[in-house]
């Protein structure tokens, strides 16, 4: 009997004597099963009688095993794929369906779809974490499972004839729990590939970023978007879950960013050195980036109160941090700063100076060439109002410490102190507009104003010319940042002359 069936598997073409013996067959296995079902329950039935339906199934099972080819440890992949596009055309092949009929061949098509399904499991296991492997199974199985002409499901199928339906070889159905589960991994496996090069972007601009040549952010939005252009071949829907899992990862890198960049500025302020203006203009890069990525994408997730609330997080503690460090510094630096002829203010101020000429320059790259905002640009928006803070800081203390001197001085002594002012306040601005124009206000005239009073010169002559500076420039001296008072000024004379007569 199974000879019938076997010879319906391995013939060449249908003929009406095997059709009948085929009948035939499965007649007498119908009727064994339901003897089987009318009797189990009063008296035991033949046990090779009952297993009549077993053993035909495992025929038809164990054909479809040989059909569909195992990897094996020396096959590649792309030829291994091959191997089953011409195992499912063998072996789900309209003749070979036209031979077993109706009832056989969708016995036979479910266990052949079970084999194969097994066999791209175990193929997705030996692929493992080898990314580039995963996009090529997944594109094979989007091609070859899901995207044939013409494909219909099971259910569709007609049933009316005794010629099977076969104008699709693969019923998408039983392989959509598979696709999912390859979409997962190579999702995963990007985000993983990503997480990895944004970690050691992070560890190189923490540990490397008085000596970059240009900013290492800069390298970010690169990163993410080959992260999505990764899932691009692989079209609908997994790219849409590879770019909204970009975004997420951008963002889980800002929040990270944002707690190491606390103990960065802490481990790294040191005279000298302001890494707060380092941490400000890879902030503004962040931001572009965040709008570089979401400018042509609609995220399924709306991130940006999340991102944007990070990044300004980040800014405010960054800003803020050195505004103090400068102040003090300057105070420190400028308190016997005039009047030494030997001491210029790139002497005097050597440590502001270095710190502030360390701020990163902004490059262009080709990565941000096509972009309507250039990168530069914007980031110079953001750095341009952390330079003016500072800019008010140096010239507001260098300011005040002129004015204390001053006053210390007799008035026919003041003009001793003008080609330094001069030198002073010029170098002074070319540290902030070095390397860009960031449109500052120039205090110069203003300051030298105090030496071309025709008036008689004496402490008030220093006080209207300070308010008037407070005024023309708002926010560069306030109000408490007065000169010292009399009182300090003859204590700091006497102490001067008691060192003099020491020496």
């Amino acid at each position: 009997m199974w000879q019938v069936v076997q010879q319906a598997l391995d013939g060449t073409g249908p003929s009406q004597e095997l059709e009948q013996k085929l009948r035939a067959v499965l007649a007498t296995v119908e009727w064994t099963q339901d003897q089987h079902e009318r009797r189990k329950a009063s008296a035991p039935q033949d046990g090779g009688v009952a297993t009549w339906a077993g053993q035909l199934n495992k025929l038809l099972r164990n054909d479809a095993e040989t059909q569909v080819p195992t990897l094996g440890p020396k096959d590649q992949l792309d030829l291994y794929l091959e191997k089953l596009d011409k195992a499912v055309r063998q072996g789900l092949g309209s003749p070979r369906a036209s031979r077993l009929g109706t009832c056989l061949w969708e016995v036979y098509r479910m266990y052949f779809h079970e084999v194969l399904l097994g066999r791209l499991s175990e193929l997705t296991q030996s692929c493992g974490a080898d990314l580039k492997s995963c996009q090529v199974l997944y594109t094979w199985g989007k091609t070859n499972l899901f995207e044939q002409p013409g494909r219909e499901t099971l259910a569709k199928a007609c049933r009316t004839s005794w010629e099977p339906v076969v104008g699709h070889l693969l019923d998408p159905l039983m392989f959509v729990t598979w696709m999912s589960q390859m979409q997962q991994m190579l999702v995963g496996l990007i985000q993983e590939e990503l997480r990895k090069h944004l970690d050691r972007v992070l560890f190189y601009d923490l540990k490397k970023w008085a000596q970059c040549s240009h900013p290492t952010f800069l390298d970010v939005f690169q990163l993410l978007e080959e992260g999505m252009n990764a899932a691009h071949p692989m079209g609908l829907p997994i790219s849409s879950q590879v770019q909204g899992m970009v975004l997420e990862t951008f963002s889980d890198f800002l929040k990270s960013y944002q707690q190491k960049a606390v103990g960065f500025i802490q481990q790294n302020a040191v005279a000298g050195a302001f890494p707060e203006l380092h941490v400000l203009a890879n902030c503004c890069i962040l931001r572009e980036t965040w709008q570089e990525l979401t400018q042509k994408r609609d995220p399924l997730v709306d991130l940006g109160p999340c991102v944007q609330g990070t990044i300004h997080d980040i800014e405010d503690h960054s800003r803020d941090h050195p505004l103090p460090r400068v102040r003090a510094l300057c105070q420190s630096l400028l308190r016997d700063h005039f009047g030494q002829k030997n001491k210029g203010l790139v002497g005097a101020l050597q440590f502001p100076w270095q710190g502030l000429e360390g701020c990163p320059t902004v490059h262009s790259t080709a990565t941000y060439e096509l972009s309507p905002r250039p990168l530069h640009l914007f980031v110079l928006l953001g750095e341009q109002r952390t330079m003016r803070r500072l800019h008010m800081v140096v010239f507001g203390e260098y300011v005040v410490a002129l004015a204390t001197h001053l006053k210390m001085l007799e008035p026919r002594r003041w003009e001793g102190l003008q080609h330094q002012v001069q030198t002073d306040t010029r170098a002074l601005h070319n540290i902030f507009t070095k390397h860009r124009d960031l449109s500052l206000a120039h205090p110069k005239e203003p300051i030298m104003e105090i030496f071309q009073s025709t008036e008689n010169k004496n402490k008030e002559t220093v006080d209207d010319w300070l308010a008037s500076f407070r005024d023309r420039f708002p926010g560069y001296v306030s109000t408490q940042d007065q000169p010292r008072s009399s009182v300090d000024l003859e204590e700091i004379k006497v102490y001067r002359r008691s060192c003099c007569r020491c020496c």
